[in-house]
């Protein structure tokens, strides 16, 4: 590297360029995304031929929204580690064999039970609560009044491609508790389930190494694998896989392998997203495991 020149250069590979080469080779983005983000680092801000209000506006609120996203993170992620009422949740994920360096890894957390938890952080940290609804961390009910989206709940912080906290994936920890056993935050100007495929962020570099990436069905099946050794895997939000995921995949390898449950439904997704990933180009196979094994399970 040559800070003078702003120059690189591999005398191995022969790969060469500017800083934003560099990041768009290492990451796998964009010309323009790679400028931004560098922008964004640097402090620097990117002038635009013409000013729009409302994009500036915009701007701002995804901003904001980010910031309430990564302090809530470490919140959630501080519960889980040192609270005593988390203590659900750590047994849990003792009991999926998932020790605490695998949950500072990705930084899993505890979402209180008790809704005037959420609200006295959100209170000292002077984050509104339209705010807090707007990040899809508080419900707004036809009254007018609002309630956590997320009570007593092991969280999975859902990051975009550069690494940005942007949702959540909260699994229940109660049998008796009402709602789905997975639920992701509500689409907001972050967060769109059919835009993002979870570990996306880490397994890139993996997926271009290997030209080839590994299609599971959860955010549990996701840390599992990787952690046991297995970098280039993702995971769709609970959700049809859709063309936008295609497109994220194919940027980076041409082979598909889906590892989805043993079960008739997990049969059934694999031919839909199948179905959804072959027009683009990409060679899909899927991996069969044995009857009762999800890739958990399996890589245990």
């Amino acid at each position: 590297v040559s800070p003078s020149k702003g120059m690189y250069h591999c005398f191995g590979c022969k790969a060469g360029g500017t800083a934003i080469k560099f990041l768009q080779e290492h990451e796998g983005i964009t010309f323009t995304e790679a400028v931004k983000r560098l922008a964004d680092a640097a402090g620097i801000r990117i002038e635009e031929q013409v000013w729009d209000a409302n994009a500036e506006r915009e701007a701002k609120h995804r901003a904001a929204l980010k910031r309430v996203h990564t302090d809530i993170t470490e919140w959630f992620h501080s519960l889980l580690l040192r609270h005593p009422m988390a203590d659900a949740a750590r047994q849990y994920l003792k009991g999926r064999g998932l020790n605490s360096a695998i949950a500072k890894n990705w930084q899993l957390g505890y979402a209180p039970e008790q809704g005037m938890w959420m609200r006295r952080w959100a209170m000292e940290h002077k984050y509104s609560e339209q705010l807090m609804v707007d990040a899809g961390l508080f419900k707004r009910v036809d009254s007018g009044e609002t309630y956590p989206y997320f009570r007593h709940r092991l969280m999975f912080p859902i990051r975009n491609e550069n690494g940005e906290v942007i949702a959540f994936s909260g699994r229940q920890l109660s049998a008796e508790a009402k709602g789905g056993k997975y639920v992701n935050s509500p689409e907001t100007a972050l967060f769109s389930k059919s835009k993002v495929l979870f570990g996306f962020d880490r397994a890139k570099r993996a997926i271009a190494k290997a030209d080839c990436v590994i299609v599971c069905e959860g955010q549990m099946d996701t840390v599992s694998v990787m952690e046991s050794g297995v970098p280039n895997i993702v995971a769709s939000q609970g959700t049809a896989f859709t063309e936008h995921h295609a497109k994220m995949l194919k940027r980076l390898c041409k082979d598909v392998v889906l590892c989805f449950d043993s079960d008739s439904a997990g049969y059934k997704a694999a031919e839909r997203t199948h179905q959804v990933l072959t027009p683009f180009g990409l060679e899909v196979r899927v991996a069969k495991l044995p009857v009762g094994e999800d890739p958990d399970s399996f890589v245990k």
